[in-house]
């Protein structure tokens, strides 16, 4: 606890020192102020490295994810809502609780992630790859699944009311 307060005095000292608004602009700093403080909403963090990262309970509201990389991180609680996150890598992460109410997944690779309880509520996960992933009471309410592949994923006590559904492959 103590070291973390400490890295952030740190970065909050650095920031003040070289004007927040310019050192803002660099990803890597978005990065590292995200890992630090786990509040970065309608920031830049396209193509971003958050393998493994703990994002619990994070603030990522409209943030652009979009190619990110956070296979095997931490977002339980985490709030995702309208974030863009296409094409980004969400293999083993676990999700559960969290806000994905109207995110941008397509394309997203979500295999063997953990949803349970997860507000995906017009979310759209256009051929999104969901192989084992745990969707177990999630509210997917007219969430955008066409073309998805659920092979494998838990969908028990899920609320489908109005999603799209992948179509069927034979």
């Amino acid at each position: 606890m103590k070291q973390r307060k400490f890295l952030t005095l740190v970065l909050i000292g650095i920031l003040l020192g070289f004007g927040m608004t310019a050192l803002l602009r660099s990803r890597q700093v978005r990065v590292v102020w995200l890992l630090v403080t786990k509040h970065c909403p309608r920031c830049d963090l396209r193509e971003a490295q958050l393998f493994g990262a703990n994002l619990e309970n994070a603030n990522l509201q409209s943030a652009d994810l979009t190619l990110a990389n956070l296979s095997e991180a931490t977002l339980k609680g985490a709030n995702l809502a309208q974030a863009r996150l296409q094409q980004a890598n969400l293999s083993l992460a676990n999700l559960a609780a969290a806000n994905l109410t109207q995110a941008l997944l397509e394309r997203a690779s979500l295999h063997g992630s953990t949803l349970m309880g997860a507000q995906l509520k017009n979310a759209n996960l256009t051929q999104a790859e969901l192989l084992f992933a745990d969707l177990e009471t999630a509210n997917l309410e007219g969430a955008n699944l066409t073309q998805s592949n659920l092979q494998g994923a838990n969908l028990a006590g899920a609320n489908l009311n109005k999603t799209l559904m992948p179509f069927s492959k034979n």
